[in-house]
């Protein structure tokens, strides 16, 4: 059935004008693969070319005279037939005419060529033939180029007969074969040809491109004893025409070129006469391209589509590909062979339509089977399915209770995980501000305690001032002289009093201003962050915790700052001095001689602010270095530390979308260096 469809798809193509114009380039496909033939001994062309229109040195026409002066050189150099492929349709010089009539009288084997000219008109087509003037048909032999052009104008074949007229190629060999010949093989492969096959249009078996024909200008024909090799037309067919490759307006010399199935390769046409004599030397060996008449070619492409058909049917898809590109190239080989060998033209693209249309089809075929046996097998599959279905429900059904149960467990352990972090972070806070109690009660007791001492003194004093005050009011009542002067004494001591008093005031307001910057700096580094984001100076942030760890740093360690230029950061205050407060705990800590140094930088890096503390401590080890910043790790004494540190920073610094890094060499020190961008991305905290 595929088989069938395939072959009446491909008759459809065949009927249709682009698939006959295809099925020609395939036509002229094989002509150039087969390559030019070796040029025919019999046949030689006069060409009308540039060369002897510069040597000639006349405008065309040429007087007749000239051509009957050719006439008369080929017949002296043996010429068998001269056959001139040009049209004497208008009368010029009498005498000229007179001469070259002469000349064909007196030669016997010259033939000339007449012409069709026809006018299609969408009512009707007239044909006019176009004779040599009367004084030349008459004296010699007259047959019409009987060429067809194709669609695409391209000339593939030639009439040997028409009703009214023989062509021209036909009067060239009637002529040759009249004359007496010892090559009685030639008159014995042209007779083969009837009345009928003359009637009909012959595919020419062109011999090659351009020039493949053994060529000759007209001026070395004219002087052919000087400038041709000796024999060179000796017994031959003598084709005289235009060769021209570029036509001079003036001359009005018109074109009588065409395309040939060479020409798509050579990009020039051939020119008339050229034509004609592949169509003679075609005469001559009965030699033309033969095709498959009648059904033959039909009967054959049904047979080779039934075969394919048959083979593609048992092969699976990817195979019957292979299978079919093979089968068409085996089938365009094929015609090659018998192309090249056989002068038979097997026309390949109907094959190889079929042969795709076959593969194709099953192909097609197979698909819709498979579709339908895909189809009942998904409709069992479905009815199986429903069963499993009502079955997986329920049990889905009981999986999603336990699964309610499961989140809800889940949901109280994380609200409990959520509030043991938070309970970890603050134990972290209290951790550092228990660390900070000795040192910020020694800065505390130390003023208070020399204010306290003070205001004894300063009670003192005031009740000294008192009674110097009282003398002084007595020393201008009249007293006896000895007491007087006690009282003089105690005056004098006046001023000395005052300026201690002043000295006691003045420390007593040093210590409470000492208690007042303790308490800012308190206030500062402990500062609350219900507030939410704030814009922050983290030079402040930063002054202030050293303020705070005075004791731990006292003289032993020495701050270096190397502050840049920051502009106030988004942020939460108190967990960034959190995070410093840690880090300059951990670097003194880390500081165990009696002398050490801690240097603090800070940059702004684009949208970042880099704060970079760094110590000349003991160092981490690189085994730890992956593990400092994890929960309860630490390497300080049992009891010297909580291991919450660190990790509390870096989870502070990840929610301010920055980062914190750590280098470290033991021996040498270590230095944190911690990333915070300017604006606080809303999303990170």
């Amino acid at each position: 059935m595929v088989a069938v469809a395939a072959f009446g798809i491909t008759l459809f193509f065949s009927k249709l004008s682009f698939f006959s114009f295809l099925e020609l380039k395939g036509l002229d496909l094989l002509f150039v693969l087969r390559g030019p033939l070796p040029p025919p001994d019999s046949i030689v062309i006069v060409a009308i070319d540039e060369p002897s229109m510069a040597e000639i040195g006349r405008q065309w026409p040429w007087p007749r005279s000239l051509h009957a002066q050719l006439i008369q050189q080929l017949n002296k150099a043996g010429a068998k037939v001269i056959g001139f492929d040009i049209l004497f349709s208008e009368p010029s010089e009498p005498a000229e005419d007179a001469e070259l009539a002469r000349i064909l009288r007196g030669s016997g084997n010259v033939v000339l060529v007449s012409a069709l000219s026809v006018v299609n008109d969408p009512l009707f087509r007239h044909t006019t033939r176009i004779d040599p003037i009367p004084a030349l048909r008459e004296a010699a032999t007259v047959g019409s180029p009987l060429i067809s052009i194709d669609a695409d104008g391209v000339v593939r074949r030639a009439r040997l007969l028409a009703p009214d007229m023989p062509s021209f190629a036909l009067q060239v060999i009637r002529r040759y074969l009249e004359n007496p010949t010892p090559k009685t093989a030639v008159a014995t492969r042209a007779s083969r040809f009837n009345q009928r096959e003359l009637l009909q249009e012959a595919l020419i078996n062109y011999r090659g491109p351009p020039k493949t024909i053994k060529t000759f200008s007209y001026y070395q024909a004219l002087h052919y004893e000087r400038m041709l090799p000796p024999g060179v037309f000796a017994g031959k067919i003598v084709l005289v025409g235009r060769l021209l490759e570029a036509i001079p307006e003036p001359q009005r010399l018109s074109g009588d070129t065409f395309l040939t199935p060479f020409s798509w390769i050579t990009g020039s046409p051939s020119a008339g006469v050229e034509i004609q004599a592949n169509v003679i030397d075609n005469l001559l060996k009965g030699q033309f391209v033969s095709e498959l008449g009648g059904h033959g070619p039909w009967i054959l492409l049904l047979s080779l589509t039934l075969a394919a058909s048959l083979l593609v049917a048992q092969l699976k898809p990817v195979t019957a590909l292979i299978t079919t590109v093979a089968l068409a190239i085996l089938t365009m080989t094929t015609a090659y062979l018998v192309f090249t060998h056989m002068d038979l033209w097997l026309p390949m693209l109907s094959t190889v339509m079929s042969l795709g249309l076959v593969y194709g089809g099953h192909l097609l075929t197979k698909t819709l089977r498979a579709e339908h046996e895909r189809r009942q097998l998904l409709e069992e599959i479905n009815r199986d399915l429903e069963a499993r279905i009502a079955e997986r429900t329920q049990e889905l059904s009981t999986a999603n209770q336990k699964l309610h149960q499961r989140h809800r467990e889940i949901e109280a352990a994380y609200q409990e995980l959520t509030r043991t972090q938070e309970q970890l972070v603050h134990s972290g806070k209290m951790a550092s501000l228990g660390l900070l109690v000795a040192g910020v009660a020694h800065e505390l007791n130390n003023p208070i305690s020399y204010v306290s001492s003070n205001l004894e003194f300063v009670e003192d004093y005031a009740e000294r001032l008192v009674r110097m005050i009282q003398t002084h009011d007595r020393v201008g009542q009249p007293t006896d002289s000895v007491h007087h002067n006690d009282e003089l004494q105690e005056a004098d001591k006046f001023d000395t009093t005052l300026r201690t008093l002043r000295e006691l005031v003045s420390s007593c307001r040093e210590g409470t201003e000492r208690v007042k910057k303790i308490v800012l700096d308190l206030r500062v580094f402990s500062r609350t962050d219900d507030v939410g984001l704030v814009l922050a100076d983290l030079h402040e942030g930063i002054e202030s915790t050293l303020n705070l760890l005075a004791k731990q740093y006292q003289d032993r360690i020495t701050i270096h700052r190397e502050y840049g230029c920051l502009p106030l950061v988004e942020c939460y205050p108190g967990q960034i001095n959190q995070v410093f407060m840690n880090l300059l705990q951990n670097a003194a800590q880390a500081i165990q001689k009696p002398k050490g140094e801690v240097w603090i930088r800070t940059e702004l890096d684009q949208d970042c602010a880099r704060i970079v503390i760094k110590d000349n401590g003991v160092g981490i080890p690189e085994k730890d270095m992956s593990r400092i910043f994890d929960p309860f790790f630490t390497t300080k004494p049992v009891g010297t530390g909580t291991g919450l540190g660190l990790s509390i920073s870096y989870g502070i610094i990840e929610k301010h979308g920055g980062k914190i890094r750590v280098a470290s060499q033991v021996g040498e020190g270590t230095e944190f260096t911690v990333e915070l961008p300017v604006r606080l991305m809303r999303k990170a905290v």
